[in-house]
């Protein structure tokens, strides 16, 4: 009888765990589809997002968020716009920029209190992983009908047109639209790396092509930036790896160098079906020489307005209104309204105060994030021969600790989100789109959560 009672305990016991797993994994997955759909700009789907967080943080993640000094950093940039708003020389521009960091500091707790194992941060990546396929194979489409249309008309270089062979809805323009595509990297890399550090390799291997549609698209956009976001990205994701013990040394090298080299093939692909797309990474061409010289002269006239407004900033969106009253008459309106830096944007929009704390949080982010990894290094290893009601088995003395397959996946996914991020800013030391919208806010976010979230298996 005691025997037979146990036994329903356990039943009973596993059923409530997976039922609640099966709940956990249903939540990643309504919140990934939830942060895509601000793709769409519209009250009602920010709304909704704020609504289900804040129902779901109580009834999932009560109790489990243990705060940490990066947690009250965020905090603080929520807080931080209040007065930002009132120093603002434009308040009704700052509004709207405002409520984005509200909905992304948000959206950064919801997965800090919520995320529990390694199986919702796939679900909730592989979602967002999966829009941005959607995104790539929509502009890949579009890439191929406008390069046809111009050679219609006797135009051949794509290179001259980039910015008018990807048909974009409203209010996106290209290099933001790059910036979310960039951003589901690492969300894309997710499940291959799971896969593959689980031991199903053979499923690993048919998620690639997803993997490369991205790649593509990226690579079709005739950016420097963009180009050497995505090495870089190649380099940071194989280099954490290997740093942080995930891989050995050789198989890290031997991961970058077949990155490096589907990179190439995928960009030898593209030149042979659009020629002159080659040209857009080798050589200098008058336009992109224009455009350097462009932002040097928008840097400059930016730190001039810093150092009017050098301690609260103009506020939040403002930048536009004072880089177009002091630009040249020969400049376009679309240029001259930039900063083209996302340091340089926060200098002028939230002053030196601002500066420092949007710095010191992705120190923090940093920081816990190696702090997570040698956590999970130091954790004990056991043998998966001991039973129930047996002490568990330690690794002999001198084998060396073997992390177990589900939190090396864990650590994997977690040094992709660190390079996919490293990737991004990169791409904004010379562009600034991140802050530009609410979607590019919540992903960019959303990886610092994933960095900061603890491993539980």
């Amino acid at each position: 009888m005691r025997a037979h009672a146990t036994k329903n305990v356990k039943e009973r016991s596993g059923q409530r765990a997976h039922g609640r797993a099966s709940a956990e994994i249903a939540w990643a997955c309504l919140l990934a589809s939830l942060i895509a759909a601000l793709y769409k700009p519209t009250f009602a789907g920010n709304l909704a997002l704020v609504l289900a967080v804040l129902i779901a943080m109580p009834l999932i993640g009560a109790g489990q968020l243990q705060m940490r000094v990066v947690d009250w950093g965020m905090l603080l940039i929520g807080v931080y716009e209040i007065p930002s708003l009132l120093f603002s020389q434009y308040r009704a521009n700052s509004i709207r920029t405002a409520w984005a960091i509200a909905i992304s500091v948000l959206a950064y707790f919801a997965i800090r209190a919520t995320f529990r194992s390694p199986l919702q941060i796939v679900a909730f990546s592989s979602l967002l992983g999966l829009g941005g396929v959607w995104l790539a194979l929509i502009g890949l489409r579009q890439f191929d009908a406008n390069t046809k249309l111009l050679a219609g008309v006797g135009l051949t270089d794509p290179v001259a047109f980039r910015s008018r062979l990807m048909s974009l809805p409203a209010p996106w323009i290209l290099g933001e639209w790059l910036t979310v595509l960039l951003l589901a990297l690492p969300f894309a890399c997710a499940l291959p790396l799971c896969l593959w550090r689980t031991g199903k390799r053979w499923l690993a291997a048919f998620t690639i092509p997803a993997l490369l549609l991205i790649v593509a698209a990226l690579s079709l956009s005739c950016s420097r930036a963009v180009f050497w976001s995505v090495v870089l990205f190649c380099l940071a994701a194989c280099g954490l790896l290997v740093v942080f013990r995930v891989l050995s040394f050789r198989t890290g090298g031997l991961l970058f160098v077949s990155s490096l080299g589907a990179l190439a093939l995928v960009l030898a692909c593209e030149t042979v079906a659009y020629p002159g797309i080659w040209k857009a990474y080798i050589g200098r061409g008058a336009s992109q020489i224009r455009s350097s010289h462009g932002r040097v002269e928008v840097w400059n006239r930016s730190l001039d307005i810093v150092r009017a407004h050098p301690l609260w900033g103009v506020g939040s969106s403002n930048a536009a209104l004072f880089l177009i009253s002091t630009a040249d008459e020969e400049e376009t309106t679309g240029f001259a309204s930039r900063t083209f830096s996302l340091p340089v944007q926060v200098l002028v929009e939230k002053g030196i105060f601002g500066f420092l704390l949007y710095g010191s949080v992705l120190v923090l982010a940093g920081r816990e994030c190696i702090r997570n990894m040698r956590s999970a290094e130091k954790q004990p290893v056991f043998s998966s021969r001991a039973t129930h009601g047996h002490s568990p088995a330690l690794p002999a003395a001198g084998t060396g600790a073997r992390a177990s397959p589900t939190g090396s996946a864990h650590r994997a996914m977690r040094c992709c989100f660190a390079a996919g991020l490293v990737a991004v800013l990169f791409r904004e030391l010379t562009y600034s789109s991140v802050m530009e919208h609410t979607l590019t806010l919540v992903l960019v976010f959303a990886l610092l959560a994933l960095l900061c979230t603890s491993e539980r298996t």
